[in-house]
C-alpha cells in the first residue's frame, strides 16, 4: 500500500467521508518553525543523549527547553571529533499540526520538514519560493526555511564559505525578486514542488517521544493485533536465543577443555588456560626448535662422544670450558680412561697430565 503524503497547508485537499476510518498519510511541516543544530555529540552512552542534548542547547534557545521538542538525528564523523544533527521545534506547534491533521480525520504517520522536498545535489544550492518563504538546502543535505531578506544572506554566507563556488538553482514566480548579483550566474525557473510526488525522508520524522503516543492515540485500537503479535514474535526470539547460547555456552566450555587436555598430551607436564593454549604451545615448540639445534651442533655432537668416551671411567670433572670452536676439561682418577681410543670426528685430540690433574683438549679442524 502508497503511503499518501502532502504538505499539512494542503491537507483540505483530501476529503474524508463520513463513516469512512481516518486516512494515514506522511505530512509536509513548515520549516520556518523549525531549526537544525549540528554539535559535538555527548561523551555520554547514546541513552542517555534524549535527556543532555536539551540543557546543551538551552543556551541557544530562545524558549524554555521544556516547552521544546528535540529529534536526535544523522550523526557524522570526522578524523577528531563525532557531530550529530538536533531538529528543534516547539511543542506548541507540534500540537497544532496535529489537532489540524485531526479534525481532517488524517492520521499522521510522519511530520517532515518540508526543506527536505528539495533535493541536495553536489555543487548546487536548490532554493524553492513557497508562500512567502524560500526553501533552501545545500549539496551537504542541510537546509533552512526564511522569508527572502534572511534566506539571500544566508545563502551569500554559504557561497562564500565554499571551496568551490555552487550553482544556485531558483524557483521563484518572478525573477525580480531575485538580487541581481546572485541572478546572473543562478538557474531560474518558475516550477511548485509536488509535494505528494517528492520523496519522503522518513529518517527525519519529527513524530518521537510524547508524539509517538499524540499521532496514534486515535488508531491505536487497529494496531493492538500487530503489536501484540510482534512482542509474541520477539519474545519467542528471545527465548530462542537464549536456548542457542546456552548450547553455544556448553560447546564453547567442552572445546575449552578439549583443547587444555590435547595440550597436556602433547607437551607432557604442561598445563595452559584455553585462552592461552595456543600462545603457549607456540612458545614450547619454538624451545623445543631451538634445543634441536642446539643438539645438532658440532659442540653437542662433541659432548655427546666424550660422555660416551668417559663411560665407567669411574673419572672425576674438575672443569668444563666449551665454545664454537674448542673444548677443555680437567679430570681426575683418570686410572681406567685409555687417551688412545680417545676420537671426536671433526676435532683433533690432545692430552696431558699434570699431577693428579689430565688435561684434555679438543680443537675444531677447520674444513677445507
Amino acid at each position: 500500500m502508497t503511503l499518501s503524503v502532502d504538505h499539512i497547508h494542503h491537507i483540505d485537499r483530501h476529503v474524508i467521508n463520513e463513516g469512512e476510518d481516518n486516512k494515514s498519510m506522511a505530512l509536509w511541516v513548515p520549516s520556518e518553525r523549525i531549526t537544525t543544530h549540528r554539535i559535538d555529540a555527548p561523551a555520554a552512552p547514546q541513552r542517555k543523549w534524549s535527556e543532555l542534548i536539551p540543557w546543551i542547547l538551552e543556551d541557544r534557545l530562545l524558549q524554555p527547553v521544556d516547552d521544546m521538542h528535540f529529534v536526535i538525528g544523522a550523526i557524522s564523523s570526522t578524523e577528531d571529533k563525532k557531530q550529530v544533527d538536533i531538529t528543534v521545534v516547539s511543542k506548541q506547534d507540534m500540537r497544532e499540526w496535529l489537532r489540524i491533521a485531526d479534525n481532517a480525520s488524517v492520521d499522521p504517520v510522519a511530520l517532515i520538514p518540508d526543506y527536505l522536498a528539495l533535493p541536495s545535489e553536489e555543487g548546487r544550492i536548490n532554493m524553492v519560493w513557497q508562500e512567502g518563504v524560500f526553501l533552501v538546502r545545500d549539496d551537504s543535505g542541510r537546509g533552512f526555511s526564511a522569508l527572502p531578506e534572511v534566506a539571500w544572506h544566508f545563502v551569500r554566507r554559504l557561497i562564500e564559505t565554499s571551496d568551490i563556488e555552487p550553482r544556485l538553482s531558483i524557483s521563484v514566480p518572478d525573477e525580480n525578486l531575485v538580487p541581481e548579483d546572485l541572478r546572473d550566474d543562478a538557474d531560474i525557473n518558475s516550477a511548485d514542488i509536488d509535494w505528494p510526488l517528492s520523496e519522503i525522508p522518513l529518517s527525519a520524522n519529527l513524530l518521537s517521544g510524547e508524539f509517538i503516543l499524540s499521532a496514534n492515540k486515535a488508531s491505536s485500537g487497529a494496531w493492538l493485533s500487530t503489536a501484540a503479535l510482534l512482542i509474541l514474535t520477539v519474545v519467542l526470539g528471545f527465548g530462542y536465543l537464549q536456548v542457542s547460547n546456552s548450547v553455544l555456552e556448553q560447546s564453547v566450555a567442552d572445546l575449552e577443555r578439549q583443547a587444555s587436555k590435547g595440550f597436556s598430551n602433547v607437551f607432557p607436564g604442561n598445563k595452559a588456560k584455553p585462552e592461552k593454549v595456543r600462545a603457549s604451545g607456540e612458545s614450547l615448540l619454538a624451545n623445543l626448535f631451538k634445543q634441536h639445534q642446539s643438539s645438532n651442533s658440532p659442540v653437542m655432537l662433541a659432548l655427546v662422544g666424550l660422555d660416551q668416551f668417559m663411560a665407567a671411567c669411574n673419572c672425576d670433572l674438575e672443569s668444563l670450558a666449551a665454545d664454537e670452536s674448542e673444548i677443555q676439561l680437567k679430570l681426575k682418577n683418570t686410572g681406567k680412561l685409555k687417551m688412545a681410543k680417545l676420537k671426536i670426528s671433526g676435532y683433533k685430540t690432545t692430552s696431558r697430565k699434570l699431577g693428579e690433574i689430565t688435561s684434555i683438549r679438543l680443537l675444531e679442524v677447520s674444513k677445507p
